[in-house]
């Protein structure tokens, strides 16, 4: 994912020119070969589009830049009218906990902050999600979708849960999400790389964390549609249903393949078989939500129904969230106790056997500090009666855990000639590094660039 995020195109590429100066380093996300190429593709919008990772001058940040071009219906009130919309709600959140940088923030969508017409273009700014690929990449473009088999039924309600809270979100706050379909939303894998490890579901399906995104290009866009908000929450629900049904039949299936041009009858007739395969492959709770939010001779559910519905199946995916935390921060944990074992250890190789020291009082066998050289021999150079080696990593690691802690515990050190032994205890220890470390940076000469030695 480092990798994926320091990418960058090559300085001669033409596209660097259809970037903004207000961004550096970037990288296109559209081409995974990233050839330099003027060709752009046409995006599910109805739009010539480049999709650019990039970094911003202004924080340093990395962000999704996407480019639209040939757009004549897009004004800058528009933009602005769309964007207070937007950025002025915290999601239905106490003001005092949103973000201080204003804007609709919630787990499940791929956070937009900016839109922006520059250099005849309509520029749009979302977060960047590092290995990051669409839901019908990950799930449609394989060989899965024409065998037919389906997908998991746990691993669907946990995608719909985390779905249901994103939407759920976006209609409190008076809004419509407009993007739900297979190629908007973004799915990132849970406590790894890129390669299935430990939290591994059925069928060998890892945990994912799916995030809808592109919000508010479609608002930008249409706003001359002038549909109403609860037409276009309709048309969210609808959408769901398709994605759901699209995932339990192994086809993708959109909204315009079952209600646009087509009567109810006809609606029906294209739904028949997919209900039919759902029924049988599925439990009736999955089938009753899929065939409410589908069904053509009723309007669908809202998203305040389907989450009552699935009250239940919310807590599951709750218990999944915190066992993936409590793996998480015991990965954590074990990060941090590595850094304070390697602080202790820069600090040891820093003050230990210094030439320039070698005349110093205090550096002397009957000096203060020469316990560091015992200590070193104490911890690193253990040896059996016979003079072998003993590479104990439990007692390095105990060792180094006391010095830390600065324990009272007594320790006896002795020279490598046995003639010198000392009994003080890892606090002792403890205290003569400090002190040898902050001389040591007293004298230091500070590095280029620096305002002086760092001394923690």
């Amino acid at each position: 994912l480092t990798l994926q995020s320091q990418a960058e195109m090559v300085p001669n590429d033409e596209r660097h020119k259809e970037v903004p100066t207000s961004f550096v380093r970037a990288y296109c996300l559209d081409d995974t070969n990233n050839t330099n190429t003027n060709t752009t593709t046409r995006s599910s919008f109805g739009y010539p589009t480049r999709l650019f990772r990039v970094t911003s001058t202004s924080d340093g940040n990395l962000y999704c830049l996407r480019r639209m071009d040939s757009i004549r219906c897009v004004s800058h009130k528009i933009v602005q009218t769309v964007m207070h919309q937007w950025l002025s709600n915290p999601s239905g959140r106490d003001k005092t906990t949103a973000s201080s940088s204003g804007g609709f923030d919630h787990p499940g969508i791929v956070r937009w902050y900016k839109c922006f017409i520059s250099q005849r273009a309509v520029f749009f700014i979302h977060n960047y999600h590092a290995g990051a690929v669409t839901l019908k990449e990950r799930f449609f473009n394989t060989p899965r979708g024409e065998n037919g088999v389906p997908l998991p039924e746990s691993f669907i309600w946990s995608c719909l849960t985390q779905l249901v809270s994103a939407i759920a979100a976006v209609h409190g706050s008076n809004l419509a999400v407009r993007t739900l379909q297979l190629n908007h939303i973004l799915c990132t894998q849970e406590g790894s790389n890129g390669a299935i490890q430990s939290n591994s579901g059925p069928f060998g399906l890892p945990r994912i964390r799916l995030r809808i995104n592109c919000v508010g290009i479609v608002d930008i866009l249409e706003f001359e549609a002038r549909k109403t908000l609860e037409e276009l929450q309709r048309e969210d629900m609808r959408s769901l249903g398709c994605i759901l049904l699209s995932m339990t039949t192994g086809s993708e299936i959109t909204v315009n393949d079952i209600y646009r041009g087509n009567n109810a009858q006809q609606q029906g007739q294209i739904l028949v078989p997919y209900f039919d395969f759902v029924r049988q492959n599925y439990s009736r709770e999955l089938f009753v939500l899929i065939h409410s939010l589908l069904n053509p001779g009723v309007p669908p559910q809202t998203i305040r129904g389907v989450a009552s519905s699935m009250a239940m199946r919310a807590f599951e995916e709750l218990d999944e969230a915190h066992t993936c935390i409590d793996n998480m921060d015991g990965s954590l944990m074990g990060i941090y106790e590595s850094g304070r074992a390697l602080r202790l250890l820069l600090k040891l190789a820093f003050v230990n056997e210094r030439p320039e020291f070698g005349i110093d009082k205090n550096w002397s066998e009957s000096g203060d500090c020469y316990i560091l050289k015992l200590f070193r021999d104490y911890v690193f150079h253990q040896a059996d009666g016979s003079g072998r080696p003993v590479m104990d990593l439990g007692h390095v690691v105990s060792s180094l855990n006391k010095l830390d802690a600065a324990d009272e515990e007594k320790i006896v050190l002795a020279s490598r000639d046995g003639k010198n032994i000392l009994v003080l205890s890892f606090a002792d220890v403890a205290w003569c590094l400090e002190k040898a470390y902050q001389e040591l940076c007293e004298q230091a000469v500070p590095p280029p660039g620096d305002g002086g030695m760092e001394r923690y």
